[in-house]
């Protein structure tokens, strides 16, 4: 063996030097990699693939679905999105409250006549219509059917109109949107 070192030159003892360092050096890397794999893998519970038993009927869990369980992830998912809608609400509501400032009297007073006018409309109306089905009644007793629809025509041309108006549109729409099928 001292033969054999005693034949190598003495300029290529630099480099032998070198090259047994990062051999050195590569041994402790692979072996700190090796340690650390070994480590992290006994912390979390693996198997290496080697070491895994043999069983050619094994088959992965995704093959086979659990409808029961399915079902009631499902379910949460429906439930936290509900929750999560309204917390959504709740805090826009808040912030809506917090960005406006108190109702002065008159604003108060204000929504208070609004109130009581819509009260006051709506029993208008309720009392209008009441009176109207009387009129129309004794009406409709004296007038034949083109008599009795020329009357109301006449008496209530801006309803006619607008009623009319949209019914047409929504029969021009009917036509327009159904997408007709052949056969």
């Amino acid at each position: 063996m001292s033969d054999a070192l005693n034949q190598i030159p003495p300029e290529a003892w630099p480099l032998i030097d070198l090259l047994f360092n990062l051999t050195m050096a590569s041994i402790g890397i692979w072996l700190a990699i090796t340690v650390f794999v070994w480590w992290r893998r006994s912390a979390s519970n693996l198997t290496p693939v080697n070491a895994a038993s043999k069983n050619r009927k094994a088959e992965p869990d995704f093959l086979s679905v659990d409808h029961k369980a399915r079902a009631e992830a499902l379910e949460r998912g429906e439930t936290f999105d509900k929750e999560i809608a309204r917390r959504e609400r709740e805090a826009e509501k808040t912030k809506a409250r917090e960005g406006r400032s108190p109702a002065s009297v008159g604003q108060r007073m204000a929504r208070f006549l609004s109130f009581f006018m819509s009260l006051f409309t709506l029993a208008t109306m309720i009392f209008g219509a009441i009176f109207q089905v009387t009129r129309m009644g004794t009406m409709m007793k004296e007038y034949s059917t083109l008599e009795r629809i020329g009357a109301v025509i006449m008496n209530h041309p801006i309803s006619f109109s607008v009623a009319a108006l949209v019914i047409g549109f929504q029969v021009y729409r009917f036509f327009i949107d159904h997408k007709w099928q052949e056969g």
